[in-house]
C-alpha cells in the first residue's frame, strides 16, 4: 500500500482535534460574488469599524500606532499571495478542502457548510507587499494520542500561510533559507530584516498535491491565548470569510511560552495593520443586514453606530480537560458586535447569500442585546485580544460575556464614549473599567461628549429605560402617574431608570415625586451587586458613612441619597404622598424588630447632618412617620451645621409628643429655617407652649397651620410679639378655628406694612370668620382706600353673611386686596348675594375674583341678573373671574337661566381676560349669548364654559363667532357635550326602533299622528309600516353625529391657531380652512344625517328577516317620516 493511501486510511480512523473548527455560522443575504459590483449607496446608513476607528488616535495608521513597528504603515490594501483554482464540490466534506492544507488527517470544518470559505488570493504580480515575510517557523497545529502534527507557518503582511514542511516554505519564499538537509523536527523561528523582500517562485499546481493555503489577515477576527489547563502553550486564531460567512479557527501549540508570545505579538500586529488599512472590513451584505437588525431594535442612528467582528467565548476558559478540543470550541462563536445608541447587540452570522431566498429578518434577531447603561465591568487584556463585558439588570444576577476581537481596544473606547454621552458629567462611573494604558490615553485624547444641556435628561432617561426594558413613553414630568396603562404606579425598574437618569444633572433646583408611589423600592434590596451605590459627592468628597451600610440599604434609600449627593444645584425635594405604608405603633415596636421607616428620612437627613448635600428643603407631606424616621430626623436636626431651610410634614401622623420632640430638636436651625408645614396632624396645640416653640425661628417666611386643633381659651394661638418678628410670605390657617384674639393679632401684623409687606398669601378659609372679621382684616391691610395691596386673601366657607354690610362696604370702598376668593358661600337670602355683586361692581382694586359655587335659595331673580350684568359691564379692573357653579351628587349650585341674559354685559367689558363659567347649565341659549359676546368683545382671551350642556348647534354658534374675534386664545372643545349628544342619539334611535317593533303593521296612524304633531306637516294619507333600524344603521347615525362634532372642533383649532399667531406676531392669514361653512340649520342638518343613514346603509340579513321582501316599496316613505321624528326629538334637547 502506498504511503498516501496508508495515510488516507489512517485519516479515516484518526481525526485531529486541533484542526481548524467551525465557530458558528448562522445566516446572510446578498451574493458575495457581486460584493464589488454593488453600488456604494447600498445602505446609506451603514457604519463599519473603519468608520469609527478615529475615536482612538492610536488606532490610526501613523507614528502613534502601537501596532506598527517603526511607525511605518502600509499605504495600500494588503492582498493575498496567489489564487488557486479552488474547486467547489457538492460534498459537505469535500467542499471544505479548499481552505485546508492537503493533509489527510484533518477533520472537516463543519458538517453543515455547503461550500468552503474563499481565500480570494490574487495574482502575485499584483501583491508586491505580500512578499515581505514578517515571521516564520515550525509549530504544532494538532495532536492526538498517537501522533502530533507539525506545520511550517509563514506570516506575511497579508496572509498567514501554512506549509507541510520547511522545505516547501523555502521553495515558495526566497526570504526563508533552505533547511539544508536538517531534519524537519528542528524548529525554525526566524524573522528576516524589515528591508528584505524577494520575488516569489511560481505557485505549485493543484494537481501536484502541494497546494499550500493561507489565512488572509483581513479575515482574522481574534488572536488569543488558550488557557485550558493542558501541559503546553497555545494560541487560537479565529477568522471569518465574509463572502461565505464561514467561520473557522486554528490552534497553534508551543513548548515554550516565549515562542508563543512572539507568534502572538507578530500575528496581532500584522492582523491589526491589515484591519486598519482595509477599506471594507465588513462586506456590504453583512453590513446591510446587521444595520437592519439593529434598526429593528430601534437602536440604529448612523452617526452613533459601530459594528465589529468578535468571537464569543461563553465559558471564558475551556476549563475541562476534555479528550476533544471540539467540546470547548463548539461553544465559541464568531458573530458581530454592534454598538447602537443605547445597546450592545450580539448578532449571529447570516446565512450565505446563495442559501437565502428572502431578505426577511425573521430569523435575524439578535442573539442578545444589552443596555449600555447596565454595564458593570469592562476588562480588556493587555496580552491578547480577549475582553470581558459584564451586564447587570437591577435585582438580577450579572451576565458576563467572554469575547475576543482584534478591535477590543476600539470597542472599549467606543463604549466609554457612548456611556459618557448617555451619562454626562458623572464624576463616579458605576462600573469597573480595567483597560490597558494605551486605551486610557486614547480616551483622554478624545474630546469629551456634550456637556449637560436641556436634552441631557432625556438622553439619560431613555438610555436607562431601554437598558432596563421599560417603555420611556410611560414616564412623564412633573413625575406624574404613568400614562396609557391600567396601573397607576410605576414599576421598580421604571423608577430606577428615572432616578438614575437624574444623577449628576445640574438642570434642576428642585425635584418633585409628589403622588408617585415609591413603596415598590422601599425595603427592596439588590443582593446581586452594588455598582450603583453612590459613595461620593460630585466634588469627590466621600460620604461619612460606612460603605457596607450604604450597600445594605434598600434601593429607595440608595437612589434618593445618590440624587442628593450628585447634584450641587439641587436644593428642594418633594416626596409628598410617595409612601403609603403605615409604621407600627410605638407601643407595638417594643421588643420587636425595628420598623424600617419610610426610607426617605433615612436617606436624606444623615446627609444633611454630615453636610454632604445641598438639599435643605424636604417635603414629607402625607407620609406616616414612625419612630425610626423620627430618630433620623432628630439626630440631624440637633446639629447646627445641618442648615435645614424648610421641612414640610403635613399629614404625617404627628402626635403631641412627636411634634414637641421635632420642634425642640429644630431649635439649632433658628437662623436657617424658613418654612414649617405641620398641618393636618392629630396633635392639639396649646397656645402658650406652641408660641414659645415657634417663636424661636425668627426667619420664617412660610407657616402652614391648616386643619389643626388647639386647646380652648381666649388667648391667641400665636402672639403679636411673635408675628412682629417674622417677615412672612405665606400664612395658611385653613380649617383652623380662629378666635378674635388671633384675628386681632393677624390684623395688627397687617397694619405694620413695613413688616408684612412681603405677605402674598393669606388663607383663612373655613376659619369661622364673620363679615365683620374679614372687613377688619381688609381695613388693616390697606394703607389708603383705592390703593391695591398685592395679596391673595382666601375667606371661602366662612360666615360672611353675618355682618355682610361691613364686608360689602369695605369692598366697595376699595379696601380689598388684588386677589380675593370667596367660594362656597351659602346665602340664606338672594338679596345678600345681590348686595355682594353690586359691591364688586363698584370695586376698583380686585383683579382676580373667585366667587364660584355660591349657593342661592333659588334661581336668581331679575334684579340679581341685572346686578350681574352691571358687574360684567361696569367693572374696569377685573381681569380674572370665576363664577362657576357645581354639579355633584351631594350638591348642585347654579344661578339659573337668568345668567344667560346677564352675560350680555360682557359686550361692554374692557378689562376681563379670563372667564370661568362652568356648571351653570347654559345650554343653547347661553351658548348663543356667549357667541354674541365674542363677536363684539376684543379683550377676552380665555373662556372656560365646559360642562354646560351646550349642544352641537350652540357649539357651532361659538365657533362661527370666532370668525370676527381675533383675540380669543382658548375655548373648550366640549368633549362632555359631545359624549352626551352621542349617548342621547343612541338612546333615542334605539327607543324608536323598539317602539316600531311593538306597533302592529295595520295601525300606522298613531305613528303618523306623532310625527305630524311634532313636525307640523300634513300626515301622509298612505299607510306606513313601522321602519325597523338595524344596529348598523344606529352605528352609522352615531358616526355622522360624531363627524359633525369633529368638523367643528377642527374649525375651532384653526381659528385659535390663527389668533395665537396674531398674538405672538407670527405672520398668518385671516382666512381659515372651510371658512364658507356657515352654521347649519338644526332641523335640516339632523334630517340630512338620518336620510343619509337610510339611503346609504347597506342591506343586512337582520333587515331582511324583520322586514321581509314585501315592504321594499314602503321603505322610502317610512324613512322620511322617522327622520322627521328623530329631527324634532333631537332639536328639543
Amino acid at each position: 500500500m502506498s504511503k498516501p493511501a496508508k495515510d488516507a486510511k489512517d485519516g479515516s480512523r484518526r481525526r485531529s482535534f486541533f484542526a481548524r473548527t467551525p465557530l458558528g455560522a448562522l445566516t446572510p443575504i446578498h451574493d458575495a460574488k457581486n460584493r464589488d459590483q454593488e453600488p456604494a449607496n447600498l445602505l446609506r446608513k451603514r457604519r463599519t469599524t473603519s468608520l469609527l476607528t478615529n475615536l482612538s488616535a492610536s488606532l490610526q495608521i501613523g507614528e502613534d500606532d502601537p501596532f506598527v513597528p517603526g511607525g511605518d504603515s502600509p499605504t495600500s490594501l494588503a492582498r493575498p499571495l496567489f489564487r488557486g483554482n479552488i474547486n467547489r464540490t457538492t460534498s459537505v466534506f469535500g467542499s471544505l478542502r479548499s481552505l485546508r492544507s492537503t493533509d489527510d488527517y484533518e477533520e472537516p470544518l463543519t458538517t453543515t457548510s455547503s461550500q468552503a470559505p474563499s481565500v480570494n488570493w490574487g495574482p502575485m504580480d499584483d501583491i508586491p507587499r505580500s512578499r515581505h515575510v514578517l515571521h516564520h517557523g515550525e509549530v504544532q497545529t494538532s495532536s492526538s494520542m498517537f501522533r502530533k502534527k507539525r506545520e511550517y507557518l509563514v506570516l506575511t503582511e497579508a496572509h498567514l500561510v501554512r506549509f507541510k514542511s520547511h522545505h516547501k516554505a523555502a521553495e515558495t519564499f526566497n526570504a526563508i533559507s533552505s533547511p539544508l538537509g536538517r531534519i524537519s523536527t528542528i524548529r525554525h523561528s526566524q524573522s528576516p530584516s524589515a528591508g528584505s523582500s524577494h520575488e516569489f517562485p511560481s505557485a505549485p499546481s493543484e494537481a501536484s498535491g502541494d497546494h499550500d493555503l493561507g489565512i488572509p489577515l483581513r479575515q482574522i477576527v481574534a488572536v488569543y491565548q488558550l488557557e485550558d489547563g493542558r501541559p503546553y502553550f497555545a494560541i487560537d486564531i479565529s477568522y471569518l470569510d465574509d463572502e461565505t460567512n464561514h467561520a473557522s479557527s486554528m490552534t497553534l501549540q508551543f513548548g515554550e511560552p516565549e515562542e508563543m508570545n512572539i507568534w502572538l505579538e507578530k500575528i496581532r500586529e500584522a492582523a491589526n495593520r491589515a484591519r486598519l488599512t482595509d477599506s471594507n472590513p465588513l462586506s456590504a451584505y453583512n453590513s446591510h443586514l446587521a444595520a437592519r437588525v439593529v434598526e429593528s431594535q430601534c437602536d440604529y442612528v448612523p452617526p452613533n453606530y459601530a459594528i465589529y467582528k468578535v468571537l464569543q467565548r461563553p465559558l471564558g476558559k475551556a476549563g475541562s480537560r476534555s479528550s476533544s478540543d471540539d467540546l470547548s470550541k463548539a461553544i465559541s462563536t464568531v458573530c458581530f458586535l454592534a454598538i447602537g445608541v443605547h445597546k450592545v447587540h450580539l448578532i449571529p452570522l447570516f446565512k450565505p447569500p446563495q442559501r437565502s431566498s428572502t431578505s426577511s429578518l425573521v430569523s435575524y434577531n439578535p442573539q442578545s442585546s444589552h443596555g449600555i447603561l447596565t454595564i458593570t465591568e469592562l476588562r480588556v487584556s493587555e496580552n491578547d485580544d480577549t475582553f470581558e463585558l459584564t451586564f447587570r439588570m437591577p435585582l438580577q444576577k450579572p451576565k458576563v460575556l467572554y469575547l475576543a476581537s482584534l478591535a477590543s481596544h476600539d470597542i472599549a473606547v467606543r463604549l466609554r464614549y457612548v456611556e459618557e454621552l448617555l451619562r454626562p458629567e458623572w464624576e463616579s462611573r458605576p462600573y469597573v473599567f480595567v483597560v490597558p494604558d494605551d486605551v486610557k490615553r486614547d480616551i483622554l485624547r478624545n474630546p469629551s461628549p456634550h456637556p449637560i444641556d436641556q436634552d441631557s435628561l432625556d438622553r439619560t432617561l431613555v438610555g436607562y429605560c431601554l437598558s432596563y426594558g421599560v417603555n420611556p413613553e410611560n414616564i412623564r414630568f412633573e413625575l406624574m402617574p404613568p400614562i396609557g396603562l391600567r396601573r397607576n404606579e410605576y414599576t421598580a425598574l421604571e423608577l430606577l431608570a428615572v432616578m438614575r437618569s437624574l444623577r449628576y444633572n445640574e438642570s434642576f433646583r428642585g425635584l418633585s415625586f409628589k403622588d408617585v408611589h415609591l413603596d415598590v423600592l422601599n425595603g427592596l434590596v439588590d443582593t446581586y451587586g452594588a455598582e450603583h451605590v453612590c459613595t461620593k459627592t460630585k466634588r469627590g468628597t466621600f460620604v461619612r458613612m460606612d460603605v457596607e451600610e450604604l450597600g445594605r440599604s434598600c434601593l429607595l434609600v440608595q437612589e434618593i441619597r445618590a440624587l442628593a449627593l450628585t447634584s450641587r444645584r439641587l436644593r428642594r425635594m418633594d416626596f409628598s404622598s410617595c409612601i403609603t405604608r403605615k409604621p407600627r405603633d410605638y407601643v407595638e415596636t417594643a421588643g420587636k424588630a425595628r420598623d424600617m421607616g419610610c426610607g426617605i428620612v433615612e436617606a436624606l437627613f444623615p446627609l444633611c447632618k454630615h453636610q454632604t448635600t445641598n438639599v435643605d428643603w424636604i417635603a414629607l407631606n402625607n407620609i406616616q412617620l414612625g419612630e425610626t424616621d423620627l430618630d433620623y430626623l432628630v439626630a440631624a436636626a440637633v446639629e447646627r451645621a445641618c442648615h435645614l431651610r424648610a421641612i414640610e410634614m403635613s399629614g404625617c401622623g404627628l402626635t403631641d409628643r412627636s411634634l414637641s420632640l421635632i420642634l425642640d430638636s429644630l431649635r439649632p436651625q433658628e437662623n436657617t429655617l424658613e418654612a414649617i408645614d405641620i398641618s393636618a396632624n392629630p396633635f392639639r396645640l396649646t397656645p402658650a407652649t406652641f408660641d414659645s416653640q415657634i417663636g424661636v425661628f425668627a426667619f420664617l417666611t412660610k407657616l402652614n397651620l391648616a386643619n389643626v386643633a388647639r386647646t380652648s381659651g381666649s388667648e391667641s394661638l400665636i402672639s403679636l410679639e411673635t408675628f412682629q418678628v417674622w417677615r412672612l410670605r405665606e400664612l395658611i390657617l385653613s380649617g383652623t378655628s380662629l378666635n378674635f384674639a388671633m384675628v386681632d393679632a393677624i390684623a395688627s401684623y397687617l397694619v405694620n406694612h413695613k413688616q408684612s409687606n412681603g405677605l402674598h398669601e393669606l388663607r383663612l378659609d373655613h376659619c369661622y370668620l364673620t363679615g365683620k372679621d374679614v372687613a377688619y382684616l381688609m381695613h388693616s391691610m390697606t394703607e389708603e382706600p383705592g390703593k391695591t395691596r398685592e395679596l391673595h386673601l382666601d375667606v371661602s366657607e366662612n360666615n360672611i353673611e353675618q355682618d355682610l354690610d361691613q364686608l360689602t362696604t369695605a369692598i366697595a370702598s376699595g379696601l380689598a386686596p388684588s386677589n380675593l376668593t370667596i367660594r362656597l358661600i351659602e346665602f340664606e337670602a338672594e338679596a345678600q348675594f345681590r348686595q355682594l355683586i353690586l359691591a364688586l361692581a363698584a370695586n376698583t382694586t380686585i383683579r382676580v375674583l373667585d366667587i364660584s359655587r355660591a349657593s342661592l335659595p333659588c334661581d336668581a331673580e331679575e334684579d340679581t341678573c341685572q346686578a350681574l350684568e352691571k358687574m360684567f359691564a361696569e367693572n374696569t379692573t377685573l381681569e380674572f373671574l370665576d363664577i362657576s357653579g357645581e354639579d355633584s351628587r351631594l350638591e348642585t349650585t347654579k344661578l339659573g337661566v337668568g345668567i344667560n341674559k346677564a352675560l350680555r354685559g360682557l359686550q361692554r367689558n374692557t378689562s376681563l381676560r379670563v372667564l370661568h363659567i362652568q356648571y351653570q347649565k347654559l345650554g343653547l341659549q347661553g351658548a348663543s349669548s356667549l357667541a354674541d359676546v365674542l363677536k363684539v368683545n376684543s379683550v377676552l382671551q380665555e373662556v372656560h364654559c365646559e360642562n354646560n350642556g351646550i349642544p352641537l348647534s350652540g357649539f357651532t354658534d361659538l365657533v362661527n363667532a370666532l370668525n370676527r374675534n381675533t383675540t380669543l386664545l382658548y375655548l373648550p372643545t366640549m368633549q362632555e357635550s359631545r359624549q352626551m349628544a352621542l349617548k342621547q342619539t343612541e338612546d333615542q334611535v334605539k327607543q324608536m326602533r323598539d317602539d316600531g317593533s311593538m306597533s302592529p303593521a295595520n295601525k300606522p296612524t298613531s305613528v303618523r299622528t306623532r310625527i305630524a304633531s311634532k313636525v307640523g306637516r300634513r300626515a301622509s294619507k298612505e299607510k306606513l309600516t313601522p321602519m325597523l333600524l338595524s344596529d348598523q344603521d344606529i352605528k352609522a347615525a352615531l358616526s355622522l353625529v360624531d363627524e359633525s362634532w369633529g368638523r367643528q372642533m377642527y374649525r375651532l383649532h384653526q381659528y385659535l391657531q390663527r389668533n395665537y399667531n396674531i398674538a405672538n406676531g407670527i405672520p398668518t392669514t385671516m382666512e381659515v380652512d372651510e371658512e364658507d361653512f356657515e352654521r347649519p340649520g338644526t332641523a335640516s342638518s339632523l334630517s340630512r344625517v338620518l336620510e343619509r343613514v337610510k339611503f346609504e346603509s347597506t342591506p343586512t340579513v337582520e333587515k331582511d328577516i324583520r322586514l321581509g321582501d314585501g315592504v321594499d316599496h314602503q321603505r322610502s316613505e317610512a324613512a322620511t317620516a322617522l327622520g322627521k321624528e328623530m329631527e324634532v326629538s333631537l332639536t328639543d334637547n
